[in-house]
């Protein structure tokens, strides 16, 4: 019985013991398994960490690369815009350019002609104290020769053009030959000494070709009969020279131009006031014929008046166009303001743009950043990281 219970005894130590040792060896090795696990999981965790961090260093490096891109864009384009912008205003300088010279030039214009209308004015008072006295000292010589009568009416003409302000060869033409033909088709040589131009497409001739002859009878006339006869024989001239200047048909010869007038000079004052005197119906009577007796007082008149229908063409021309300068200074504005406001939505439209592009790419769970890692994660092959070359 007691060897029985020996044996028991040794039969339960031996189990126990046995029992022991194996729970011993699955102790270790739960053990061993359990730092083999956390092993693995910090190196999970820290591989984990580390591509959270490369995916924040790719972001950041495409936010880099996507603002690099912007910025050169927005360069580039702020190096057109500027290029336009002085494409646009390089004509617009030049328009204001030109408007300030046309503006000064105006004002200049308008000074220089005051001031020659004030030299005009005395021209006319010392020519008429001339007048006097240069027809004395010609009536010898030009007593009975009207060629030298008509070349000294001439003179006396190219005079008061000169004093006048019209230029020669713009606002006036003096000796010119025309081709014409009367009512019946008779054609005709004419050269009247002057025409002058008006703005508006009109025209005078003036002929400075009177005789004198008479005239200077009458002034050395010694008695009331001589004096009669020789003031008939003066009016009689005046009247003849008349009615050949009516009857050349000058408006033929205009041309594009109309025909106011053919103005008959009579290069001395006296001589015009004599003719009036002796014959109240003469002036009448010659504008019944479009022709113009008049003396170096009324042709200088009549020239002044036409010079300053000139300026005033010329200001009005110049207001005109300083109006269709200021016109198209507008059009460049406004055509200025509405490529200005094309560039900023442009700029705001590649703004929004960008920004979209940004949040598809890094912004959330969704964006493709988020889906191309978890395809790595799964298995996908990949060969390139998204970082910058």
């Amino acid at each position: 019985m007691t060897a029985i219970a020996l044996l028991v005894t040794v039969a339960l130590l031996v189990g126990t013991a046995t029992m022991y040792v194996r729970s011993q060896r699955r102790l270790h090795e739960s053990e061993q398994q359990r730092v083999r696990l956390e092993e693995r999981l910090r190196l999970a965790t820290t591989a984990a960490e580390e591509e959270r961090c490369r995916r924040d260093e790719d972001a950041e490096r495409f936010r880099h690369i996507a603002s690099d891109i912007m910025a050169a864009q927005a360069s580039d384009m702020r190096h057109r815009n500027e290029e336009r912008l002085q494409q646009v205003l390089a004509p617009l300088k030049a328009d204001i350019e030109r408007f300030s010279a046309t503006v000064g030039q105006c004002y200049a214009d308008e000074a220089r002609e005051r001031f020659s209308l004030q030299q005009a004015i005395r021209t006319l008072v010392e020519t008429n104290q001339n007048i006097g006295r240069e027809a004395r000292e010609l009536s010898q010589a030009l007593r009975g020769n009207n060629r030298r009568q008509g070349q000294w009416g001439e003179i006396v003409l190219q005079t008061i053009l000169e004093k006048s302000g019209l230029r020669e060869g713009h606002e006036f033409t003096t000796q010119a030959s025309h081709d014409t033909g009367t009512d019946e088709g008779e054609r005709l040589r004419l050269r009247p000494d002057v025409v002058v131009h008006y703005p508006d497409r009109r025209c005078i001739i003036i002929d400075s070709k009177a005789s004198l002859t008479a005239f200077i009878e009458l002034t050395e006339a010694r008695d009331d009969e001589a004096r009669k006869l020789a003031a008939r024989r003066h009016v009689e001239s005046v009247r003849r020279h008349v009615d050949m200047l009516g009857a050349k048909h000058y408006e033929n010869l205009a041309g594009d131009e109309t025909l106011d007038f053919v103005m008959m000079f009579i290069p001395n004052e006296a001589a015009y006031l004599a003719a009036m005197q002796h014959d109240a119906d003469l002036w009448q009577r010659a504008y019944d014929k479009r022709v113009l007796i008049v003396s170096p007082t009324h042709l200088i008149s009549a020239l002044r008046l036409i010079s300053q229908l000139w300026v005033r063409d010329k200001q009005t021309r110049n207001t005109i166009e300083i109006a269709e300068a200021a016109g198209r200074m507008y059009d460049k504005f406004s055509d200025f303001v509405k490529d200005l406001n094309k560039i900023g939505a442009s700029l705001g439209a590649a703004q929004r743009a960008y920004d979209a592009a940004v949040n598809k790419l890094s912004g959330g769970k969704g964006s493709l950043m988020s889906r191309a890692e978890k395809l790595q994660e799964m298995g996908a092959k990949v060969s390139k990281q998204l970082r910058k070359e």
